[in-house]
């Protein structure tokens, strides 16, 4: 099975579907085990959804049912990009 950083380096490419049978599979396999990283995985995909979400109107504050926790999540993925 899958560490969790092994399961973080693949991440991107699992949500993205970049992934072999076997990988895909091994990812399914650690999320369904770890709490943790299925946690990781539903919050990131939140923060997706919120970016998509804010680029159809990019000028219009953040609106008050975004998590505090989530914009700072999403603030400190762009300053390690």
């Amino acid at each position: 099975m899958l560490t969790c950083k092994e399961f973080d380096d693949f991440m991107i490419d699992y949500l993205e579907g970049n992934l072999s049978i076997w990988q895909k599979y091994m990812c399914w396999m650690h999320v369904k085990f770890c709490r943790e990283c299925a946690y990781y995985i539903q919050q990131y995909q939140k923060v997706i959804q919120l970016e998509q979400k804010a680029f159809d109107s990019p000028g219009d504050p953040v609106p008050d049912t975004v998590p505090e926790e989530l914009i700072k999540a999403a603030m400190a993925h762009y300053k390690k990009a």
